[in-house]
């Protein structure tokens, strides 16, 4: 069962970048509350935190397209905006701990070209949902999303659903009480 559940979540996780790059937003919602819906969340839940990961995604390009104008102030006020959807998707999920900041400074670092502080977003995003007891998952959980953005970046579809499978496959080996994915 695990398995299956990772390779749905997988390549509905791989799919959210393709749509996001197509500028595909309401399919993007979709594919986020799927992996909601798969996870056990009502489909109210799953429906709401579709829509604001893909509202968050919408700010991020905001953010990159001011990061491009030279507007710093207003590149920081749209991923704070971003960041402030992605905690209303920890809300509707009712997160006990907030990770929120963490995916929106990686996005943030990943755009800066800040590979070290994207490392230490990614892994305090896994480290916090996850907890100490969790530590290596924690960093496997790091490595496979750096290897997805890695290899999306390269275009490789396949790739970037089998490291997302891995991904999924490592993290529900633990149950844990939130999941340190936001999309």
């Amino acid at each position: 069962m695990n398995e299956s559940l990772a390779a749905t979540l997988g390549e509905l996780q791989a799919q959210i970048y393709w749509l996001y790059d197509a500028e595909k937003f309401a399919e993007l919602a979709s594919a986020a509350s799927t992996i909601y819906m798969k996870l056990g969340y009502t489909q109210q839940q799953a429906a709401t935190a579709g829509n604001l990961i893909s509202q968050a995604y919408q700010l991020s390009d905001d953010a990159a397209n001011a990061q491009k104008a030279g507007d710093f102030d207003k590149e920081m006020q749209f991923y704070h905006q971003a960041k402030d959807k992605l905690t209303e998707v920890e809300t509707t999920l009712v997160y006990q701990t907030s990770i929120a900041i963490h995916q929106m400074k990686w996005w943030m670092y990943f755009r800066h070209r800040q590979k070290l502080q994207v490392l230490l977003h990614l892994f305090l995003q896994n480290f916090k949902a996850v907890g100490l007891i969790n530590l290596l998952t924690a960093i496997k959980l790091t490595y496979f999303l750096m290897e997805i953005g890695r290899v999306h970046k390269s275009r490789n579809i396949e790739t970037t659903k089998h490291n997302a499978i891995q991904y999924w496959a490592e993290l529900l080996k633990i149950k844990p009480p939130q999941y340190p994915y936001l999309g």
